[in-house]
């Protein structure tokens, strides 16, 4: 047992004890924002509500993908650090998305070109050209690219999986400082960082949760909590975000998440409250899986509006599309993230 106050120690220490209350809440608060974000969107679309004319309504989709960003700017870089093995946690991230991306991604593949989903329908005529996107699609490569997408939601792993393999590209060649080789992996993986945040600016998020586990890392963070000053923070973010000032949305986000980090400030009770940990916890699984719920529950209420009316329509969709797809996402993570992940790390 411990005799080193649980106070007196470092935040990245902290989380290699427990969860961070108000991380696993901010990840649950961006999920459930993408959800209402797409009902609203595919309502929209088929003409059930009218489209919002707010922009932070228009963006808070991205915006909430964006926090997701910062989490595991913060998370993957303590991830390495305090690990040090770039095998074991390249195994931990494939064995994580992997598993329920890869049973989406088939069932995308063999539905979508005979359903005639949007681009999808020409690849019924062409073998190679279908192969090519598969493949594509199974690396990730649409998104940071501009290939064609099937799940149109992994745009942002693809954003994630250049992350890991440029910090990964870093940390291998930081661990190799003493040869050529290591110098230059280090420099390449840096380079490559600051050309792909200036040609994509979102790439920057990541570095927000990077940087705040520096700060931490080194003791510059435990300071008093922000309090109100977070949550403003917060607000002009979105704003600002949604005027299309990304560089200045990230310096804003940069006390809230400072705050987020350490469970504190005016969010804190939101975010560390079991309802946000409910969906922090099926986040992933309700991140992919509500676009395959919603679009089959919008295709059956464009043909019942005749009969109950746009407005009940409207409210059906938006009530039993939420129920239905957190319920789902809660079984493909008791399921697949949980217990299929758990069988493969065993094998691995």
């Amino acid at each position: 047992m411990s005799l080193t106050p649980q106070s007196s120690l470092p935040i990245a220490a902290k989380h290699e004890r427990r969860t961070n209350a108000s991380l696993q809440g901010l990840r649950g608060l961006a999920a459930f924002s993408v959800l209402m974000f797409h009902l609203h969107l595919m309502s929209a679309k088929v003409g059930f509500t009218t489209a919002s004319t707010q922009m932070w309504v228009q963006n808070l989709g991205a915006f909430a993908v964006s926090m997701f960003f910062c989490i595991s700017g913060y998370l993957i870089v303590n991830s390495l650090t305090k690990h040090g093995n770039v095998r074991r946690f390249a195994l931990n991230r494939v064995a994580r998305v992997y598993p329920l991306f890869i049973i989406l991604h088939v069932a995308m593949f063999s539905l979508g070109p005979w359903m005639n989903y949007e681009w999808m329908g020409h690849l019924r005529s062409n073998g190679w050209s279908y192969v090519g996107h598969f493949f594509s699609n199974l690396f990730f490569l649409p998104g940071m690219t501009a290939l064609p997408i099937a799940q149109k939601n992994a745009w942002s792993l693809s954003y994630e999986a250049a992350f890991y393999l440029l910090v990964g590209t870093i940390f291998v060649g930081r661990q190799n400082w003493s040869t050529l080789m290591g110098k230059v992996m280090f420099a390449l993986g840096w380079l490559a960082c600051i050309e792909a945040c200036v040609i994509e600016p979102t790439m920057t998020f990541f570095a927000v949760g990077a940087l705040v586990w520096w700060l931490d890392s080194v003791g510059l963070i435990r300071l008093p909590a922000l309090g109100p000053v977070s949550a403003v923070s917060l607000v002009a973010s979105l704003l600002v975000f949604s005027a299309g000032h990304v560089w200045l949305s990230i310096l804003l986000v940069l006390p809230f998440f400072a705050d987020v980090v350490r469970e504190k400030g005016w969010m804190a009770p939101l975010l560390q409250s079991k309802t946000m940990g409910w969906f922090g916890k099926i986040s992933y699984s309700l991140y992919l899986v509500h676009p395959f719920v919603l679009d089959p529950l919008r295709r059956l209420g464009m043909q019942m509006t005749g009969v109950w009316g746009t407005a009940t329509v409207h409210t059906l969709f938006v009530v039993a599309g939420a129920i239905i797809a957190l319920g789902i996402a809660a079984l493909s993570h008791e399921f697949i993230e949980v217990r299929l992940t758990r069988r493969l790390l065993r094998r691995a």
